[in-house]
């Protein structure tokens, strides 16, 4: 008589939270994003009065995913262990790093909002400058944790590429996301008058992770039900 098989596997915990994660981070970046006038601090601020509940919204769906990225992590590197240990635990350092360089940026636009809809002491140039400030603040928080994510990606799809538990074409593409975000992160934050494709890099990732979770939730992973498999036979 053999074991039934666990249903809520990390592999498929992990699917589930890649899902979430990743529509409510979509969700929520492209809200603020929209809220944004290049180069004119007044009519971003007008933007954000007019509908500051969408806008804080669209910020707490930024927080939720930040905020999952920690369930995230551990199912990642749960997932990950019996590959390799070292590369677990690379994954979890880098994925809890990116979830709290998240959760700041989610905690200074937070801020940013106040100071673009609120009375400002400071008076116009004051509340300009501070504006500055926050912006370049979450913008270099948001970029570190780019970096982070696209480490553990690198890292982590990787091992799961040798070890094939999803098909590689899939894992392939996870590692090509990771790279372009990784060169677009180190760019931004090294040299941010440079205007780099983000886009890009993000796009692919984005979607990748989409139809990797869809997969992971389907699917499972396809090494352990070879083991299944092999220990019924």
């Amino acid at each position: 008589m053999t074991a039934s098989p666990q249903i809520w596997t990390p592999a498929r915990l992990t699917g589930l939270l890649l899902l979430v994660v990743t529509l409510t981070h979509m969700a929520g970046f492209q809200i603020v994003s929209s809220f944004v006038v290049s180069g004119d601090f007044a009519a971003t601020g007008i933007k954000m009065a007019q509908n500051e509940g969408l806008y804080r919204l669209a910020l707490l769906s930024y927080g939720v995913s930040s905020v999952l990225s920690v369930g995230l992590a551990v199912s990642f590197a749960l997932w990950i262990e019996p590959i390799s240990r070292l590369g677990a635990g690379l994954v979890l350092g880098w994925r809890l790093f990116e979830a709290i360089s998240s959760t700041a940026t989610w905690a200074i636009r937070f801020a940013l909002v106040d100071n673009q809809t609120q009375p400002n002491l400071l008076g116009a140039p004051g509340a300009e400058a501070l504006h500055r400030l926050l912006r370049d603040t979450a913008n270099a928080a948001f970029d570190l944790g780019a970096l982070g994510l696209a480490l553990a990606t690198l890292i982590g799809f990787f091992f799961l590429f040798q070890a094939r538990s999803l098909p590689r074409l899939l894992s392939a593409v996870a590692i090509l996301g990771a790279i372009l975000i990784l060169v677009s992160s180190v760019m931004a934050l090294g040299w941010p008058e440079t205007n780099i494709a983000s886009s890009i890099a993000f796009a692919v990732t984005l979607l990748s992770n989409l139809v990797i979770g869809l997969w992971l939730l389907v699917r499972g992973d396809r090494s352990l039900q070879a083991k299944v498999l092999a220990q019924q036979a």
